[in-house]
């Protein structure tokens, strides 16, 4: 096989940093040293070279940062959109990862292959104790383009990374050979919860992206498909319930505006980072990698950032598209979330060990160089200022200090800890609805601003405990539970009516394909198209009732109605008329009850099609 071409520079040719970036760190540098160092609230400088070093070192660290989160605002705000593509200009391929992913399997895949019909959708089961394989075997009766890799111990259950390098070979060995065609072929990674937008692959391929050669990898945006939950937390009271829902509009925030920016910024630097949902790279990018390290995806805890250094390194570009986005479940749980945070900590600083091989490749120009230094070294500025800002207060406080040499201390207090502290990260919840379009109120978009501001300082927690579990050489993490997993809620029976009517009446396909003339390869088209959509018309029912959408919630239940109508699902059919009627009447708690049971209707639907049609 012969090698593609590739780019040997990540210079990109579009966009660059401003002078923006010089302008505001003499700006906020000059505020911070008449803060810390001048104002006298915290000592007179020059006269103690110890605390005089303190100050200096938080100055220069609170002007850093300030200057950072201005130039993620401009990129945020100021940003060039991408174009749309052919998709059909390339070949498509999707891998996901699994291990105990029964709870939403079905339905991550049902949407993959519903919404992208060219697409082959990759599931990786890495030794799951659940029923994750058997769901996708289920799945592959209805849809020849969903495939399933099995790992077994003692190869499996040993990290994502060597779960994607295990697909990555095998999806290798069948595709083209050619080096053009590999070259235009893309693997994309998804999580095991995970939704592409419609519009995805159209993006992707345009002329932004993949449909410009020098591209090697993109990132799409992340949003959180469970943002409108109105009770994430089924088993608890309202309070926990309020809280979850506010820590996973905190993380649909972090996620579609600071972390957004911080990607649209390194596409001006040519440091854009790969993440663990919603990554694309091209073959060829992956087989070069695979020559020069053994293997794709490297053993990083952050394999994804680790994979996008990599393809830096290697002289590829990386691009993002804000414009398309990949949907996961945000986590309303507080420890889990802190957990999580703590890996991905770690799993970055793990890859500050990458930095010097980044370097000596020469395809970082200054501004990337700077970018992603800086990016690394927060946590070691974290710490410091974690360290130096409460020592200086106590200080000053012990002295009586604390009144500035200008003005009256108060206000100036207020004043400066609104501009330098709160500011920079309110605006997020304000920037949320007007630029990520979100439909909320402007007093939730300032309280969630206000909430904002709060969650962006749990940095202060969970960087501690990386940093911590690194010290002491604590590498093992347990997989992220499901928010559905284990989760037993009581369920009702259907009612006597519905048990009387048929599951299927086989009669109304053949009928109907009959009537078309083409008996039998309508039929197997209706009832495979039936079987794959199922699990993604049950996502959107779930998804909207639990959002309380109105709209939302009638139009899954008139898909689910409609489409058992034609295929003579009667018990289906007659089960989503019943909760139509719950939904007439705004009940949204006897709605949410009643999903198990139409969700059981409907998997065994789709077993009698199985039967009848498929396996017979």
């Amino acid at each position: 096989m012969s090698p593609a071409p590739r780019n040997v520079s990540t210079r990109p040719r579009r966009r660059r940093v401003s002078a923006l970036v010089f302008i505001t760190c003499a700006l906020y540098g000059s505020i911070a040293a008449l803060v810390f160092c001048f104002s006298g609230a915290f000592g007179n400088f020059g006269e103690e070279p110890v605390r005089d070093s303190g100050l200096v070192a938080v100055t220069i660290i609170s002007s850093l940062a300030l200057t950072y989160i201005t130039l993620l605002i401009h990129s945020y705000l100021f940003r060039r959109p991408n174009r749309k593509g052919d998709p059909d200009a390339l070949t498509w391929h999707v891998m996901i990862p699994c291990r105990d992913e029964e709870s939403v399997i079905a339905e991550t895949v049902s949407a993959a292959r519903t919404t992208f019909p060219g697409l082959h959708v990759w599931v990786i089961d890495d030794a799951s104790d659940d029923a994750t394989a058997s769901i996708v075997r289920k799945l592959q009766d209805f849809d020849d383009r969903v495939h399933l890799i099995s790992r077994r111990r003692p190869e499996a259950r040993t990290g994502k990374g060597h779960a994607l390098n295990a697909a990555y070979r095998v999806i290798s060995a069948q595709a083209s050979q050619d080096a053009r065609g590999r070259h235009r072929t893309v693997i994309g990674v998804l999580d095991a919860d995970g939704f592409l937008s419609g519009n995805a692959l159209d993006l992707l391929a345009g002329p932004d992206a993949f449909g410009e050669d020098t591209v090697g990898a993109v990132q799409l945006e992340v949003w959180m498909k469970n943002r409108g939950d109105r009770r994430p937390r089924p088993q608890s009271g309202a309070w926990k319930n309020f809280v979850g829902r506010v820590l996973i509009r905190m993380q649909d925030i972090e996620f579609r505006t600071s972390n957004s920016a911080m990607q649209m910024l390194r596409i001006k630097t040519g440091t854009v980072g790969m993440g663990g949902n919603g990554q694309f790279t091209r073959l060829s990018v992956l087989d070069d990698l695979d020559a020069e390290y053994g293997q794709p995806w490297g053993k990083k805890l952050s394999e994804d950032y680790e994979l996008g250094l990599n393809i830096i390194t290697r002289g590829h570009r990386t691009h993002y598209v804000p414009e398309a986005h990949v949907s996961q479940e945000a986590l309303p749980y507080t420890r889990r979330l802190l957990t999580q945070r703590t890996r991905w900590a770690q799993g970055n600083m793990e890859c500050a060990e990458l930095l010097p091989s980044l370097r000596r490749s020469g395809n970082l120009r200054r501004s990337g160089w700077t970018e992603i230094h800086f990016f690394m070294g927060q946590p070691i500025l974290l710490m410091i200022n974690l360290f130096l800002a409460p020592l200086l207060i106590i200080l000053a406080a012990k002295e009586g200090r604390f009144g500035f040499s200008f003005g009256n201390p108060i206000e100036w207090i207020i004043v400066l800890a609104a501009v330098l502290v709160v500011l920079p990260y309110f605006l997020w919840g304000i920037f949320y609805k007007y630029f990520s379009r979100e439909d909320i109120s402007l007093l939730n978009s300032i309280f969630l601003g206000v909430g904002y501001v709060f969650y962006i300082y749990l940095i202060y927690i969970f960087y501690p405990r990386a940093m911590t579990r690194m010290a002491t050489g604590q590498t093992s993490w347990a997989k992220t539970a499901r928010n559905a997993d284990n989760m037993l809620l009581p369920v009702a029976g259907p009612r006597e009516g519905l048990l009387a009517l048929p599951l299927l009446e086989a009669e109304i396909i053949t009928n109907l394909a009959e009537e078309l003339e083409g008996a039998e390869d309508f039929a197997r088209e209706l009832v495979n198209t039936f079987g794959l959509i199922w699990p993604r018309r049950w996502a959107n029912l779930r998804l909207a009732a639990a959002a309380e959408d109105y709209t939302a919630t009638a139009d899954a239940l008139a898909s689910i109605r409609v489409s058992s109508e034609m295929l003579g699902a009667q018990r289906l059919a007659e089960c989503a008329s019943d909760l139509s009627g719950y939904l007439e009447a705004e009940d949204y708690s006897a709605l949410r009850r009643d999903l198990p049971i139409i969700s059981g209707i409907g998997e065994a639907t789709v077993e009698e099609i199985r039967g009848r049609f498929i396996t017979a």
